[in-house]
């Protein structure tokens, strides 16, 4: 595909709501062995890492490790809803503590990175959301300067 169009491309990891019983591998060296077949970046959305996590019972931090970080080329950020039995990637409240905390594991492993806040549902003022983009970007100052020291 990148030959075809002459431009990079970056695959996103899903948030999950159903697994196999007898899957052969997890859903990180899944995207792993994707993104090394293809010879393409991952568009790593640590919110989607944390939904699935709760989802499925596994350590968060276990996927965002195993990612090759020279592969990420853009991390999305974003809320979700909690629901009776699963949690879903609805893009429709603020990014909770523990997505940051993955958000920062990430950054730290992959360097200063294009990040997207995704929010398209339920959409707050401009002042709400500009705060929240601006959290990600202390995130990346903070990091940054801790590589740095």
């Amino acid at each position: 595909m990148r030959d075809f169009l002459e431009i990079p491309i970056a695959v996103e990891n899903v948030s999950s709501y159903a697994e196999f019983h007898v899957s052969e591998m997890t859903e990180w060296e899944f995207l792993n062995e994707v993104v090394e077949r293809a010879d393409c970046g991952i568009l790593l959305d640590v919110n989607n890492i944390y939904v699935s996590s709760r989802n499925h019972n596994f350590d968060p931090f276990t996927y965002v490790n195993s990612v090759p970080a020279e592969r990420v080329a853009q991390i999305h950020i974003a809320g979700h809803s909690k629901f009776k039995k699963y949690i879903l990637d609805t893009h429709d409240h603020p990014v909770l503590n523990p997505v940051w905390k993955l958000y920062e594991r990430a950054i730290q492993r992959a360097g200063h990175t294009a990040t997207l806040l995704e929010w398209d549902d339920r959409i707050p003022s401009f002042q709400e959301v500009h705060n929240e983009a601006m959290k990600a970007t202390r995130f990346l100052a903070d990091t940054a300067l801790a590589v740095a020291v």
